[in-house]
């Protein structure tokens, strides 16, 4: 018995790398996908990156979008004119390529990370099969968004103290130049992290970092807790004068002070309500509570199983936790959790760089969940997938959806079935199942997505007559939705959204010749009153996904015909 159970085990983690290489396949498939999920954000760095790029400089940023110029700070948008060659290539999986590279950075960090704590490689694959799989992870890492590097250089800090932690003549908190130069390091570090994001971000990580610095001391002194916050307080202020350099740089400061530090920042922090009715108040911390479900997802029960595991042990044991590891995590995300109650203005994406810290809890703990969370997840994911059947099933009705991708969606939601039995008909489920579950619908999700990306989805008609370099008008939508068309109409092409010039175009009032828009139909709507007119004509036509639902275009009536509110077309017209 003894020599069989390495055999076992090794072919366990074998299994488990495996899955962690085929879940790594289905991030980098669809990186290209226009419909991929995301979040309305991404075009609209996208412009600003764009037209920065078109400008020559690194900065001040341009943008055509008001008061949408300086939403964020500047690292992410040279992160964009770098791997593009300053708009030479300007493809969308060009823009989101980085962020797979830093999330790959932090699945590297989690596991030699845990490796250097528990002397094995179990335990890291399940930790970043667990970070991949969270559905807030997958919408929001992949994109072009700022949360994958968040998730890498607000980990460092932490990283760091939990690195040398793991050796226990390095846990003490040491007043000398190489400590003092560490610090310094770091918070030049960090603040490249501030500088994609915001300088507020360093009050949860340097908080987080002090208490699990402390925690971790086998024993600490007065003297510890001076040198530790004092240490602490130097990091930052690095941090933070990184960050300030944009001020410096930027031939513009008064208009960084008064878009990014006042309206961005500071405005989150006023509200005309009051602090308390917005803190108990469902709107006002609903998003914020519901944050473990819409950031984990299909793994939600795994997130409530660690927390049932962690209430016990302390009911059980106090606030001693054996080994370390277990506390410093616990409060990273919890210190995090609370200094991210004092602004008004509270997300669930703003708890997005503590999925490292929450991957590794569940991956330490996972062989002590119940068969009922290897079960619940697995009925989750056939709920999902379900979903994912019924709308492949109303795509390839309409001819959006290809067979083979329709087949892929079905045979992806087979298999999820199919594991889901075998771990009701087991008395104890293994807990891959259930990720091997949620890989599944993950992998459903890009098939469906992926066969409506595919040729119906681009503009269908005369590839010779196309604008190129001209003005398009085009419909006012979410801002930056507009930018999207670029990737679509590839050129020198300018998309001005404005609602009356459309109209006019579209009644035919404006009829300016060689004047190009676009407009978006329903399948029912009848041709364009310009059309009836004989003053405009239809050049090409495109399938298109409603991605920002408008209230009331979904109720009792029509909520199972997908087809009346999810597809749409758009024309691409020219007056003649």
């Amino acid at each position: 018995m003894t020599n069989l159970q390495p055999d076992r085990l090794l072919s366990s983690t074998r299994m488990l790398w495996l899955t962690v290489l085929a879940v790594a396949l289905v991030y980098v498939w669809g990186i290209d996908n226009l419909y991929m999920p995301s979040n309305g954000d991404e075009m609209v760095y996208a412009h600003i990156a764009r037209l920065t790029a078109e400008s020559g400089r690194w900065l001040p940023l341009v943008s055509e979008l008001n008061d949408m110029r300086n939403t964020k700070p500047p690292l992410l948008f040279w992160q964009s004119m770098v791997v593009s060659g300053w708009g030479a290539y300007w493809q969308l999986w060009w823009l989101r390529l980085p962020s797979l590279v830093y999330l790959g950075l932090v699945c590297v960090g989690m596991s030699l990370l845990l490796h250097r704590w528990l002397r094995e490689w179990r335990t890291a694959a399940w930790a970043v099969l667990c970070v991949l799989l969270c559905w807030g992870t997958f919408r929001y890492g992949r994109p072009y968004l700022t949360t994958a590097p968040e998730m890498f250089w607000y980990s460092l800090a932490p990283g760091w103290v939990l690195w040398r932690a793991a050796q226990s003549h390095q846990r003490g908190i040491h007043h000398n130049t190489s400590e003092w130069a560490a610090w310094t390091v770091l918070g030049l570090l960090t603040g490249l992290g501030l500088a994609y994001k915001s300088f507020a971000l360093i009050a949860p990580l340097a908080a987080a970092t002090w208490a699990m610095r402390l925690a971790l001391q086998p024993r600490w002194s007065w003297r510890d807790l001076w040198i530790c916050t004092a240490q602490t307080l130097w990091w930052s202020v690095w941090a933070v004068a990184v960050f300030a350099t944009w001020l410096l740089l930027d031939p513009q400061p008064q208009e960084v002070w008064r878009e990014f530090v006042q309206r961005e920042n500071a405005g989150k922090m006023g509200v005309p309500q009051s602090y308390l009715s917005g803190l108990f108040s469902l709107k006002g911390s609903g998003d914020y509570l519901a944050a473990p479900f819409l950031n984990t997802g299909l793994l939600f029960p795994w997130v409530m199983a660690l927390v049932a595991i962690g209430w016990r042990h302390w009911r059980t044991n106090g606030h001693v936790w054996r080994g370390g590891l277990a506390t410093a995590l616990w409060l990273w995300i919890a210190v995090w959790c609370l200094v991210f109650l004092l602004p008004n203005q509270r997300s669930s994406r703003y708890l997005l760089p503590l999925m490292p810290a929450l991957a590794m809890l569940m991956a330490m703990h996972v062989n002590q969940f119940s068969p009922r969370v290897a079960r619940s997840t697995g009925l989750l994911s056939v709920l999902a997938s379900a979903v994912l059947y019924w709308l492949a099933w109303h795509a390839h009705s309409l001819g959006v959806l290809p067979t083979v991708w329709a087949l892929c969606v079905a045979l992806a939601g087979m298999g999820v079935v199919v594991l889901c039995v075998a771990m009701w008909r087991t008395a104890q489920p293994v807990a891959l199942h259930a990720l091997w579950c949620a890989a599944l619908f993950l992998f459903g999700l890009n098939a469906l997505l992926q066969g409506m990306s595919g040729e119906r989805v681009h503009f269908q008609g005369s590839i010779t007559e196309r604008p190129t370099a001209d003005t398009v008008w085009v419909t006012e939508g979410f801002n930056g939705e507009f930018e999207r068309l670029q990737f679509l109409l590839p050129g020198h092409n300018r998309f001005v959204p404005q609602q009356a010039k459309l109209q006019a175009l579209i009644d035919g009032s404006d009829r300016t010749p060689g004047t190009w828009f676009i407009v978006p139909r329903l399948m029912s709507d009848p041709p364009l009153p310009c059309e009836t007119q004989l003053v405009c004509e239809r050049v090409a036509v495109r399938w298109d996904i409603e991605q920002r639902l408008k209230p009331g275009q979904v109720h009792a009536g029509n909520v199972w015909r997908p087809s009346e509110w999810l597809w749409r077309q758009e024309w691409l017209m020219r007056v003649r």
